[in-house]
């Protein structure tokens, strides 16, 4: 079973399918300085991720590229903090985004909409069918099934921290909180990623009624509801709690006291 410590969980399932590069200028021309080609690629999936619109994502992205050159005197001189700076800088510019949208100031998550859901009013309608296919299958890329009983704070904290790989410092500083609580956050999260993959070991199994009664017959798609439905079951079931610890085959039940000592930061 993957630990519930601070580091990035080793899984990558759901965070590693993503798009792998940002939209390029065909004519060359507008063209970003290349000290930022080491981030493009990763600001525009962060962008993606939190505006679930393509247009959209390479508009803010443009926006970020903009105001960063023109505050470059600020920008940190080590990679690690260059990256969480500019990340920290696409965060303010999506939620400023998100809140234009709901006629609000920004806030955090405001209007914000899972990988795959429709896009929101100012969608453009032009776009050819095959690349709205695309974009679609883009999107869908995005999703995190595991991921479906995590907060979103939680759920923007591992995405900076697995799929972006951004340090645990770093995650702090981009969602502009101090290092323990960051710390907390991601471990949080890990846990709950880790609960709802052991869950859905106990589905392929097939051992148990109830379970099978809660999935039915056909694939599971797994929603808020049923992951929070599969994962009461596992802690209430001996049995499936049995099943989910071997199929995990490393250590107890994710969410035991066992695994809450193991979850601690610094443990």
């Amino acid at each position: 079973m993957t630990s519930s410590r601070l580091e990035p969980p080793a899984y990558t399932t759901g965070a590693h399918r993503a798009p792998r590069r940002a939209p390029r200028s065909e004519s060359g021309t507008d063209r970003p300085p290349v000290r930022y080609e080491p981030y493009l690629d990763g600001l525009f999936t962060y962008c993606l991720s939190v505006l679930c619109d393509h247009d959209a994502a390479t508009e803010v992205l443009g926006e970020v590229l903009a105001i960063s050159e023109r505050q470059y005197g600020r920008c940190p001189a080590g990679d690690g903090e260059r990256r969480a700076w500019l990340y920290a800088l696409a965060r303010w510019a999506c939620l400023r985004r998100l809140g234009e949208r709901r006629g609000s100031r920004p806030g955090a998550h405001a209007g914000r909409r899972e990988p795959g859901e429709e896009p929101g009013a100012g969608a453009r309608t032009d776009v050819p069918p095959e690349v709205t296919a695309r974009r679609r299958r883009e999107l869908a890329m995005l999703a995190w099934p595991e991921a479906a009983g995590t907060t979103p704070e939680q759920r923007e904290a591992l995405e900076l921290a697995v799929r972006h790989r951004l340090r645990a410092r770093d995650v702090a500083a981009v969602l502009s909180m101090e290092a323990l609580p960051a710390r907390e956050l991601l471990n949080s999260a890990a846990c709950e990623v880790e609960r709802t993959r052991a869950a859905l070991a106990v589905v392929e199994t097939g051992n148990c009624p109830a379970v099978a009664q809660l999935t039915g017959d056909d694939q599971v798609l797994l929603s808020s509801a049923l992951r929070r439905e599969l994962v009461r079951h596992v802690d209430d079931c001996p049995r499936c709690r049995r099943a989910a610890e071997r199929a995990e085959a490393a250590g107890p039940w994710p969410g035991s006291a066992a695994s809450a000592r193991a979850a601690r930061p610094g443990a």
